[in-house]
């Protein structure tokens, strides 16, 4: 009887460690997804809601949106002399989830659009209008194809001196 314990217990384990050395995403599941956003193209200099950004992974097996991230719609919110903005909106991301984390969207990989709200804050110049440190927090509102009924959140962290944005947050496809 021992013996047949520990043999359970051996395949168990390894279940579990396969799971989670593919980062698989599985129906109600949670998955952690982190990467770089950086920005491809700039609409109107005054209207953000022109923007497209790419979305991309660190690799090494660690799950990733790879895509594009368009931001929908941007309206201001607190302006301050300091130079504290705050703005809500909408925002998409059309691409995939790199499940494996190879940086590539495989075929058998969830892909589809995912829709966002957001809010952001940050702190800009009040000379250059240069962001100094800004942050934003992403709730998932809607999905398409293998997306849909997704649901979860990202939280982005603008760096402003490297031009990009670090995010890191979860999502449980629908299913």
């Amino acid at each position: 009887m021992k013996r047949q314990i520990i043999w359970l217990a051996v395949i168990v384990l390894t279940a579990a460690a396969a799971l989670a050395a593919t980062g698989a995403a599985s129906a109600g599941g949670a998955t952690q997804v982190d990467g770089i956003q950086t920005l491809v193209s700039v609409g109107d200099p005054y209207d953000p809601a022109d923007d497209v950004y790419r979305m991309d992974g660190y690799g090494g097996g660690r799950p990733a949106l790879i895509g594009l991230w368009y931001t929908r719609s941007f309206v201001y919110g607190v302006l301050t002399p300091s130079g504290v903005v705050t703005a809500t909106g909408t925002e998409e991301f059309e691409g995939c989830l790199d499940a494996n984390g190879d940086r590539t969207c495989g075929v058998t990989e969830p892909a589809g659009t995912l829709s966002f709200s957001f809010e952001f804050s940050g702190k800009f110049d009040l000379l250059t209008f240069a962001e100094q440190h800004g942050r934003c927090h992403h709730p998932i509102t809607g999905g398409t194809g293998d997306f849909e009924g997704a649901t979860g959140v990202l939280h982005f962290k603008d760096d402003p001196v490297a031009g990009c944005a670090y995010y890191s947050g979860h999502l449980s496809l629908g299913g």
